[in-house]
């Protein structure tokens, strides 16, 4: 996934000019923790997301922010909602855009 933690980790890696093997020992892991990461088998632990921000001179914020982004693109976000509910959410004002409505958007443009 191009957005992911494992993504980031590698491009920025590599903008740092280090290798797998660099980043590794800089952190006190295996190198193929590093290629695992950066190939999205696994997360990093929450100290070594702490030890990459600062190795990477970026905030755990930020990697939080990729990973909460990869993790909402995953999701299944489909909804099964019968028509009762439909109804019942349009009478309180909402809008609800149907699937059959969002593909037609699509489509037009």
């Amino acid at each position: 996934m191009r957005d992911s933690l494992g993504h980031f980790i590698s491009e920025r890696r590599k903008f740092m000019r280090l290798t797998q093997e660099e980043l590794a020992e800089e952190l006190g892991v295996s190198k193929s923790a590093i290629a695992k990461w950066e190939k999205d088998g696994g997360l990093p632990s929450r100290d070594n997301l702490r030890k990459l921000s600062e190795i990477m001179n970026v905030s755990v914020d930020d990697l939080h922010r990729v990973i909460d982004r990869a993790d909402v693109r995953s999701a299944d976000l489909s909804l099964n909602i019968t028509p009762d509910v439909i109804a019942t959410l349009e009478q309180h004002g909402y809008k609800v855009i149907r699937p059959d409505e969002e593909t037609r958007k699509q489509e037009d443009k």
